[in-house]
């Protein structure tokens, strides 16, 4: 057993969730210690900058019922190199993907709860071994960019909005081009990618 305890933030906004999962790391784990557990950005910030010790921090994603304003936290904390799993409910692969690209180390549903410990030495040990939760839409996305590249950046952009779900009436005024041109490159990547 490790003699050096790992401290662990634990950030989320739900009290069944804080509960369970402190419980759950209390009773598996004798060197893992959630430190401190708070439930808005702001705190979190509040405890980094006074200089406390986190080893990791686990993040949830929708604080306060603001949307995805973890992601927000997850990118700050990762330039200061604190190490940050999101744990979180939602399952889509945007913000699954958002969130590694943010500076998460790894991603976790909540309902993965008994991998938490494994994720937490991993993350201390530089181990990034990407959970099961979160490997599909990294898999996709590495298949879609590999499928981009044969795009033009104009094309990108608009097949990235169009598959957001932006009308070209919409990407037009977004882009700062015309609506035939917008078709123009509607019909040029639908073309390349044979859809």
């Amino acid at each position: 057993m490790n003699t050096k305890n790992i401290n662990v933030m634990l950030v989320e906004d739900d009290i069944f969730w804080q509960e369970n999962i402190s419980k759950y790391i209390e009773k598996e784990a004798d060197d893992i210690k959630v430190v401190f557990t708070v439930d808005c950005k702001e705190k979190v910030l509040e405890i980094i900058n006074e200089g406390n010790k986190i080893d990791v921090v686990l993040m949830d994603l929708n604080l306060t019922e603001a949307n995805l304003d973890g992601i927000e936290i997850i990118e700050i904390l990762s330039k200061k190199s604190i190490k940050t799993i999101a744990l979180t409910s939602i399952n889509q692969d945007e913000v699954i993907v958002e969130s590694f690209e943010s500076g998460a180390v790894n991603y976790i549903n909540k309902t993965s709860i008994y991998d938490i410990i494994a994720a937490i030495y991993q993350a201390v040990e530089g181990r990034n071994q990407i959970h099961a939760d979160a490997a599909g839409a990294l898999l996709s996305r590495m298949r879609e960019e590999k499928k981009l590249r044969r795009l033009t950046d104009s094309e990108k952009e608009v097949y990235k909005l169009e598959q957001k779900g932006y009308p070209k009436k919409d990407i037009a005024k977004r882009l700062y081009k015309t609506i035939d041109t917008i078709k123009k490159h509607s019909k040029s990547w639908r073309k390349k990618l044979n859809a």
